[in-house]
């Protein structure tokens, strides 16, 4: 969460998170040592549902993004006002979104109750019901699950949760360190190796441009394209438009090899001070969901080891779409911040409408990314509001990287 939103303050949110909000108390386990739920994977991301319980007692279900990169427990303002919960400190302000700290509910997945370790919550009062143009009224970073074993089988679309001991992983561990709750990973590129944060949250592979462009240049066969498209574009503003993706012939995680890997670059500092001082090691970037999805990953906090399960080699899928990135629009839904070469009749700063006759103004983005995309000469009618005209374009999708 703190690196997907690059330009708000990451030590103020852990000033914030760390700081200002108590924990209101924690939950009884359940008698079961083990649950196991469904787990939704959209554009790379995993979801499950949950159940809250406020101070005022009532219970809610929630649909929750889990993100074992994720800082503080991050609730829509919606949810809170239904669990009763009110503000417990002074509000923190920046780029337009505005947290405030809240009491932290019980939180219970399945039919086990969760012990939530230092957890804090803060609720975006900029978002009254969903969470970052996703499904999710909750953001449940991994750090707070230190207890336990978590499992993400991505094939499987499952997710389970179970007491230290209770668990044994049928995947093969590979080097792990877990610094401020987060786990870090090594793996290597071009036969050398390199440590990253293992980031559920992250739709896409980042890594810091001082490394990204130490790459492209050594490696100028290598696939790369100005801006961030598909999975890699994180609504984080026009600024996304700099960043540029480039593929990795070959990333070996342990006894696994990645092929073609998709990576998208990110401003020099944010991994090699912010968040390495956060994990407590140098860490140059983030192995997000494209490459995530392929595997079965367990995260076992109480021993401090990562665990994969899939097939030995894997290659990570071409991003074939129509070439335009977005930003969220000022009066709701998305405009266009960027376009790929070859993109004709659209222009920066159209809002987009309609998409093959699918309304797209209250679309999650991961929903709006679906219909983007397309094997390649595939057509798409998108319908643009460009000042005060509706405008018609029948775009073709493309092979991006």
């Amino acid at each position: 969460m703190w690196l997907r939103r690059i330009g708000f303050s990451s030590m103020a949110l852990v000033v914030c998170a760390l700081a200002c909000v108590p924990l209101t108390g924690r939950a009884k386990n359940a008698a079961a040592s083990i649950v196991m739920v469904p787990m939704q994977v959209e554009l790379n991301r995993p979801y499950i549902d949950v159940t809250l319980t406020g101070p005022n007692g009532r219970s809610v279900k929630a649909h929750a993004y889990v993100d074992t990169g994720g800082g503080g427990l991050i609730l829509s303002a919606g949810l809170t006002k239904s669990l009763g919960l009110k503000a417990t400190g002074k509000a923190l302000h920046e780029e337009g979104q505005t947290l405030v700290p809240v009491a932290t509910p019980a939180l219970r997945i399945g039919d086990k109750n969760v012990e939530l370790v230092d957890a804090h919550a803060l609720v975006d009062a900029s978002e009254p019901g969903m969470l970052d143009h996703t499904h999710a009224e909750m953001m449940l970073p991994g750090r707070f699950l230190s207890h336990y074993v978590v499992t993400f089988d991505y094939p499987a679309h499952t997710f389970t949760l179970a007491n230290a001991g209770s668990y044994k992983s049928d995947g093969k561990a590979v080097a792990t360190t877990i610094g401020g709750g987060m786990p870090v990973v090594h793996a290597s590129v071009s036969g050398k190796p390199y440590a990253f944060l293992l980031d559920t949250g992250g739709q896409y592979c980042m890594i810091s441009k001082a490394d990204l462009g130490a790459w492209e240049k050594q490696h100028p066969a290598w696939p790369r394209v100005a801006g961030a498209y598909g999975p890699a574009n994180m609504l984080l503003g026009p600024f996304e438009a700099k960043l540029f993706m480039l593929r990795i012939a070959s990333l070996q995680w342990g006894p696994f090899r990645i092929e073609n890997a998709g990576t998208v670059s990110r401003s020099v500092g944010n991994y090699e001070r912010g968040m390495s001082q956060i994990v407590g090691t140098p860490i140059i970037g983030s192995i997000g969901g494209n490459v995530l999805r392929h595997f079965k990953v367990t995260v076992d906090y109480p021993a401090k080891q990562v665990y994969l399960d899939g097939p030995k080699t894997v290659r990570d899928a071409s991003l074939d779409m129509v070439g335009i990135m977005l930003e969220p629009a000022a009066d709701g839904g998305y405009e266009v911040a960027s376009t790929a070469a070859g993109v004709k009749d659209i222009q920066v700063g159209d809002r987009l409408l309609e998409v093959d006759g699918k309304d797209v103004t209250h679309a999650p983005f991961s929903q709006v990314a679906q219909w983007l995309s397309g094997s390649p000469d595939e057509s798409r009618t998108l319908v643009l509001q460009r000042g005060g005209a509706r405008v018609t374009v029948h775009a073709a999708t493309q092979t991006i990287l």
